[in-house]
């Protein structure tokens, strides 16, 4: 009974998602495009027992997909359409896909995480701006740049350590990076340690940088945290507060 009522608030929300998009001609537009070259990715993973309608659907059907990663990993390079490159990669996103996908996750982050502006607010007051096409693409390259880092924060990375590191400390990926600036905490190499201390200085990623000292429960931190207790931003503080009892509950 549960799977039922499951399965029918999947579907109603699905026919929801379906009105919204196919009531915009933009959005019918960009949902053809996006299917049009999913289609032969599809296609090869119905081959495999897996019918589904777009790429998502593949983490939504209630199993595992790891016999697909092999087909998924074979399109990623291939594939430029922005939209259709981060499904792939959110598929790819999984602990066990291992380290078979992580060099090419690398060389993806680099070419599409330069640093981009933010996107901003496409509302004004409870209105939808009209959003100039430029903003558009740079808004689709800066989520998929994230959507690349996030990636890299899940998989395997052993062996990959230290270009793991050299993305972190890189300023051009600019916030792409903070996801992968947080898994630093799972590494717990000294360069790992001295890389998140050093990113402690930069904005964009100083967040996750104090995330990941917490959880390497690094004692060498303890001064420069404490120091960000007195910054103005909230979340810096309580995200230090979190880090250092961590740390000091570790070396009691």
């Amino acid at each position: 009974m549960a799977k039922n009522h499951k399965t029918e608030m999947i579907e109603k929300a699905r026919q929801e998602i379906s009105r919204a998009v196919f009531g915009s001609p933009d959005s019918r537009d960009y949902l053809e495009k996006h299917l049009s070259v999913a289609r032969p990715i599809l296609a090869e993973l119905a081959e495999l027992g897996y019918n589904v309608d777009t790429l998502d659907d593949l983490r939504h059907q209630g199993r595992p997909w790891k016999a697909a990663l092999p087909v998924l990993l074979r399109w990623l390079p291939m594939i430029d359409e922005p939209s259709v490159k981060e499904s792939i990669i959110r598929c790819l996103s999984v602990p066990w896909a291992g380290n078979k996908a992580t060099p090419e996750l690398i060389e993806e982050f680099r070419k599409y995480a330069p640093v981009l502006p933010k996107p901003s607010n496409p509302w004004v007051g409870h209105q939808l701006r009209e959003i100039p096409d430029e903003e558009k693409k740079a808004a689709a390259a800066f989520s998929l740049g994230w959507t690349i880092g996030n990636a890299l924060s899940i998989v395997d990375v052993k062996g990959f350590e230290s270009q793991i590191i050299e993305l972190c400390r890189n300023p051009r990926y600019g916030m792409a990076r903070q996801m992968v600036v947080l898994g630093l905490g799972r590494l717990g190499s000294s360069a790992a340690e001295e890389t998140a201390v050093e990113l402690l200085n930069d904005e964009g990623v100083q967040l996750h940088a104090i995330s990941a000292l917490g959880r390497m429960k690094s004692k060498r931190a303890l001064f420069e945290l404490e120091k960000l207790l007195a910054d103005k931003r909230a979340a810096i503080r309580k995200e230090a507060r979190k880090a250092i009892t961590r740390i000091m509950r570790e070396h009691m």
